[in-house]
């Protein structure tokens, strides 16, 4: 490994499909494809014999014993309070003491964003929300925000996603001026309830942004906006009904099958997009699906160097100019 390296830190625990080969074997995919990888990972023995198993360079990795694992659903007080030895609370401690660049993990949504902000600290007047890229045709993305860190919201804090989206897809893809729009029933002016119509206002009296009024549901992977922003319980449901289309047509058996996975095209795939990302906290935190198997970990693990690498925290602050 160079001297000059990338250091992510992983919780290996989270996650409903969660288990120790195929954590192990997420590992050794990001340390091969990325030479200047190092990952702290932090789990339970078996975890630890898994990664024995695969025989890597222990140079490339560090394993730190982290058993406790927080329920989906547990009460936030409690997540603040407890949970000292989480692999979760670890692999973000080690962003906040400069250990690692970032921590990636697939467990609660809930345990993860309570923790980030509580560790972390939150960028000024931004409300975190968590920001995943979607397909939007062959290479054509689009940022969606928020999905599922702020069940509850009003106009301010859709302006703020606004804001962050903006700052990310400008930094990550060099975009002057991305398009931000607005998820709602219609793209008519007078459609939508009023939080989205009030924020509807405020993207558009700000001179930062490019305000590309609304956009509804069925053109969500067609690539019309560049940042697509709701509350995040809409954002949450709209993508999990996505993903569970994808994958009732993945999952035919027989001729069916066979002729579904050929008219389907390589970029709807939906393990490539794991990992969204936590905007609007003082670090980087990447947010993996609870259903992520070794393929969607890995990519997750790629997508948090790529982050890294470009140094996105500080490039976002420079464009909230923060």
């Amino acid at each position: 490994m160079t001297d000059k390296h990338i250091t992510l830190a992983l919780d290996g625990t989270g996650g409903d499909n969660a288990n120790a080969k195929s954590m192990a074997a997420a590992v050794r995919f990001a340390i091969v494809l990325h030479p200047d990888l190092k990952i702290l990972v932090f789990g339970s023995q078996k975890l630890k014999d898994a990664l024995d198993r695969e025989k890597m360079d222990k140079d490339r990795y560090e394993f730190y014993s982290a058993p406790e694992c927080i329920a989906q659903d547990e009460d936030p007080r409690k997540v603040l309070e407890g949970y000292r030895n989480s692999a979760m609370r670890k692999a973000i401690e080690a962003v906040a003491d400069g250990k690692a660049s970032v921590a990636i993990s697939s467990g609660g949504t809930g345990p993860l964003v309570v923790l980030s902000r509580h560790i972390l600290g939150v960028l000024p007047d931004m409300r975190p929300a968590l920001c995943a890229r979607i397909p939007g045709g062959k290479d054509k993305f689009s940022f969606m925000l928020d999905l599922g860190a702020n069940a509850v919201c009003n106009a301010k804090d859709l302006h703020s996603f606004a804001r962050l989206g903006h700052a990310a897809y400008k930094s990550i893809y060099n975009e002057n001026s991305p398009r931000v729009s607005i998820l709602n029933v219609g793209t008519e002016r007078n459609k939508g309830n009023a939080v989205v119509r009030g924020a509807r206002d405020l993207i558009e009296q700000d001179k930062m942004l490019n305000a590309y009024g609304f956009v509804e549901g069925d053109r969500l992977f067609t690539s019309d906006a560049d940042v697509i922003v709701t509350e995040g319980f809409t954002g949450n449901v709209a993508l999990k009904a996505a993903e569970g289309v994808a994958k009732l047509f993945l999952d035919r058996s027989g001729i069916k099958g066979v002729f579904s996975k050929l008219a389907r095209p390589d970029w709807l795939i939906p393990w490539q997009y794991n990992g969204s990302v936590l905007l609007g906290v003082q670090g980087l935190v990447i947010k993996g699906h609870g259903s992520a198997g070794a393929d969607a970990v890995g990519v997750a693990l790629h997508e948090a160097y790529n982050y890294a690498s470009m140094n996105l925290i500080n490039s976002i602050k420079k464009e909230l100019n923060i």
